[in-house]
């Protein structure tokens, strides 16, 4: 009898000891299963990928003669009608000449500043706090890209020169000016004789070079514009210096398919993304847009937003928005089933909770949940989603060390 209860007792301590050791396993494969993320709020876009065509009032700026032309105006500056727009000349010569004065010119502009203060007696530090603001100026135009910082470089060298100047440096400073504008105005002259000016024909906004497209794409199109012309175009080359575009607007064509048009039907404005010409996204008002019998729709936007991106620019992608859902960003393997219901669970402290959900926008690797109006009515910003555990129910309760 007394072998029996020993075996008894045995049999029951090796029972608990099992479940001692399954009930370590589960807490340890728990522990080592349970991933959370916090369930933050996003914005998503829709949008319709294209690639379309500006279109200008474009003036082609013809005429000059020389072997090379230097510009007197930058792509999308705007200019007057009888604005000089470039130089030409006769021979690289009279070239070099002309490109050595504008440095000269330069020079001289940056050691008149220079006197400027020396003879206003500014002190030494108001000196170095303006050589410093050169310095950044500088560094700021070098890491935009810029190479052409040869004006302000100069001006900080004056003014490095000046810094211990005094009155007496005055007649020094005086000469220097007088010398460099004799040799400006001799080489005024030489080249003048040896070049010619092109002036603007017409008011508006000057683009350097042609594509072939300014009078292949016009506004006076616009209204009978087929889908088949857009996808069939073809440049006509001409010579010229550039172009001139008037009038204060431009427009953008593009084909779309009868689904994509369709997106856009009854809308007066779109938002547009031309991400190779701005980071910023542009309005747009929606000018035409119809459907061919072939089932393909032609769009026409139109902007008057004059910038040089917009002005130098022919053939562009962009991405229309067509719509945009905000809410709660929650990975698809997160969402769970129960009783028919989906939702996801949610660790608020060491309790696990169920919380339904409805989504309104989704992909294949997210869903897009509306926030409750508090973590007690659904799901909230900052809940602590699980999106992994094993066995997990809801109303379960972990322990520290099984987290």
């Amino acid at each position: 009898m007394k072998r029996f209860r020993f075996t008894t007792w045995i049999t029951a301590l090796l029972l608990l000891a099992a479940l001692c050791y399954i009930g370590y396993q589960v807490a340890a494969n728990l522990s080592h299963s349970i991933q959370t993320m916090d369930a933050m709020e996003v914005t998503v876009e829709e949008t319709i990928s294209v690639r379309g065509w500006f279109i200008r009032q474009q003036t082609v700026v013809a005429g000059g003669s020389g072997s090379a032309a230097e510009y007197l105006v930058e792509d999308g500056e705007k200019v007057a009608q009888g604005q000089p727009l470039a130089v030409f000349f006769s021979g690289d010569e009279a070239r070099l000449s002309y490109r050595e004065t504008d440095l000269l010119r330069q020079r001289l502009s940056a050691l008149e500043y220079a006197y400027s203060m020396v003879t206003s007696g500014v002190d030494s530090l108001k000196m170095d706090e303006l050589i410093f603001d050169n310095i950044e100026s500088i560094s700021r135009r070098l890491s935009q890209g810029e190479a052409q910082v040869d004006s302000e470089y100069s001006a900080m060298q004056q003014l490095v020169a000046s810094r211990g100047a005094t009155e007496s440096d005055r007649e020094n400073f005086e000469t220097q000016i007088d010398l460099l504008r004799q040799e400006i105005a001799e080489n005024q002259r030489a080249h003048d004789a040896a070049s010619t000016r092109l002036k603007a024909q017409v008011s508006g906004y000057f683009a350097g070079g042609l594509d072939g497209y300014e009078t292949v794409l016009t506004p006076q199109m616009l209204d009978t514009l087929t889908p088949a012309q857009l996808s069939n175009l073809q440049p006509q080359i001409q010579e010229g210096l550039g172009s001139i575009s008037t009038g204060f607007c431009w427009y953008y064509a593009a084909v779309l398919t009868e689904e994509e048009a369709a997106q856009l039907r009854g809308r007066e404005r779109l938002e547009v993304s031309f991400h190779e010409l701005s980071v910023e996204p542009l309005e747009m008002e929606v000018y035409r847009l119809d459907t061919g019998a072939d089932g393909q729709a032609v769009l026409i936007l139109k902007s008057d937003r004059m910038e040089k991106a917009y002005i130098t620019a022919r053939e562009q992608d962009i991405d229309i928005v067509v719509r945009r859902h905000t809410g709660l960003r929650i990975p698809s393997r997160a969402l769970r089933q129960q009783e028919g219901q989906w939702g996801v669970f949610v660790l608020s402290g060491s309790l696990v909770t169920f919380k339904p959900v409805q989504w309104s926008y989704s992909t294949e690797s997210y869903f897009l949940i509306p926030s409750a109006a508090s973590a007690r009515e659904g799901l909230y910003r900052y809940d602590r989603v699980i999106l992994q555990g094993k066995n997990i129910v809801d109303g379960m309760i972990l322990s520290q060390g099984n987290r």
